[in-house]
């Protein structure tokens, strides 16, 4: 039966996350009702990252299996016309049959958006809002971040993972205009770790010690960061497949209209 694997973008505020949910509007129960549609028999899917409610997608990978006599144009136009225009499928490739959009990917790369303004109407649920920060310091903090670390003072409550180690490979802070991008890639993340850094690395603040977030890891103490960044922020990017160079994802909305020089 040939696996196909396919690129996924979405605006997530309307979303009840990823993940196919009973009586909820989510992206993989609307993703599969189409694509089964298109095969004329059921389709599931498997994705690099289950995105919670109101996080974007710019290069979600997911795969699935089919024996429907379907053509690659097919499956693409098939599926992008039978879902909500907040969900767009980018492109489609059939891929081995051992390949699995989550278990193969070898990395994650989250864009986490702060907008330095105290509102703004039309990107409200694009961007955190956040005034006066100092992207030049949240970036120096930041290279802290580096490296395998117990992630449990940045891991949600509700996480299921085995083990709050990850390694994390960059983590990048720039400003670009009245936008600060956090740019940062793991072999993995726990849940609300890219939002909870968001978090922390936003009260950044000059008269801290330069091993401040070091001694936040060392805490394994959830409340010392506060509140979690909102999902408005925060978008799948891209996933790493050894082996596999599929296309590469559209930058955001925000970013697209005003620098790529940053990527």
């Amino acid at each position: 039966m040939p696996t196909y694997a396919i690129g996924i973008e979405y605006h997530g505020t309307i979303f009840h996350g990823w993940q196919r949910q009973a009586d909820q509007n989510t992206v993989q129960g609307d993703l599969e009702k189409a694509l089964s549609q298109v095969a004329d028999s059921e389709v599931l899917l498997s994705a690099a990252g289950r995105t919670d409610a109101g996080v974007h997608s710019m290069g979600q990978v997911a795969s699935f299996h089919s024996d429907s006599d379907r053509g690659l144009d097919q499956w693409l136009r098939g599926a992008n016309s039978l879902t909500p225009q907040s969900i767009n499928i980018t492109w489609i490739v059939e891929v081995e049959d051992t390949f699995h959009a989550r278990f193969s990917a070898t990395a994650r790369r989250y864009l986490y958006l702060f907008m330095d303004r105290k509102k703004d109407a039309h990107a409200s649920d694009l961007a955190w809002m956040v005034e006066s920060l100092d992207a030049d310091l949240m970036h120096w903090h930041a290279q802290n971040l580096l490296g395998e670390h117990d992630f449990t003072s940045f891991r949600g409550s509700g996480c299921q993972a085995d083990s709050p180690n990850r390694r994390i490979n960059r983590c990048l802070v720039k400003r670009i205009g009245d936008l600060i991008v956090l740019d940062i890639e793991a072999n993995a993340f726990l849940l609300h770790m890219v939002r909870n850094i968001a978090s922390c690395l936003s009260q950044i603040t000059k008269d801290m010690p330069g091993d401040h977030l070091l001694e936040i890891l060392r805490c394994k103490d959830r409340a010392k960061i506060g509140i979690t960044g909102p999902a408005s922020g925060l978008y799948l990017y891209k996933v790493e497949y050894p082996g596999y160079s599929f296309p590469l994802p559209r930058l955001p909305a925000l970013l697209a209209a005003t620098s790529r020089d940053f990527f």
